[in-house]
């Protein structure tokens, strides 16, 4: 979490949000909140940015938004390397989970299972009013951070060389995790997101990716 006098930037778990801290750190703001990438404290909600912020209430929100469906290949990869003791809704651990496994329960239970609880969580009802495109992290931050605080030309030059963190998981491409069937059926289990990234990229993972037409082996 970070929170200065006029912007709140809310860490969403999984959205590259320990390469937008760095880039918060090349700023010499005196901010009110800088939550180290170490601090259990870093992926704390709006409600909590006004509790340890007094007055923050006026404050613009943002957050990073990824990829709907790369936000859960990215979930299930990081409990599968640091919680794989820990039992998944089937009540099967998640180091004994394989990701089809873990998909097609998520789908077919949406009632709990929406990742659409992840924004309900950190934002509540409200909207953020930034965006910060994982995509495109660091033009995005400087963006979007940029409408608040100034970004001088040598910072700049070091934000853009900050990359995200990339797990060490197989990389197979959407395709690769997804039939479309079944990204589609992810997109309507999580409207709110499906809405969020269909406003901030102009459509969905589902409508870009190329997709070998039915009955082809891909």
């Amino acid at each position: 979490m970070v929170v200065s006098e006029r912007l709140i930037w809310l860490h969403i778990p999984k959205t590259a949000g320990d390469a937008t801290l760095q880039m918060f750190q090349q700023l010499s703001h005196p901010w009110r909140i800088l939550d180290p990438h170490t601090a259990p404290e870093k992926h704390g909600t709006l409600a909590d940015a006004y509790r340890r912020a007094p007055g923050s209430e006026s404050c613009a929100v943002a957050i990073n938004l990824r990829r709907l469906p790369e936000v859960l290949v990215s979930y299930f990869h990081h409990m599968q390397r640091h919680g794989q003791g820990q039992r998944f809704a089937n009540g099967r651990p998640f180091g004994e989970l394989c990701f089809e496994e873990y998909l097609h329960y998520v789908l077919e239970h949406p009632e709990t299972q929406t990742y659409d609880w992840i924004l309900d969580q950190h934002l509540g009802e409200r909207e953020a009013d930034h965006y910060l495109r994982v995509g495109d992290l660091a033009e995005s931050f400087l963006d979007v951070v940029g409408r608040h605080h100034e970004i001088g030309p040598e910072i700049r030059d070091r934000v853009r060389t900050i990359r995200a963190n990339v797990g060490s998981y197989e990389r197979r491409g959407p395709t690769g995790w997804f039939r479309r069937d079944e990204m589609e059926q992810l997109y309507r289990n999580c409207p709110r997101w499906r809405r969020c990234e269909e406003a901030v990229y102009g459509d969905t993972l589902v409508e870009v990716v190329t997709w070998e037409p039915e009955g082809v082996a891909t």
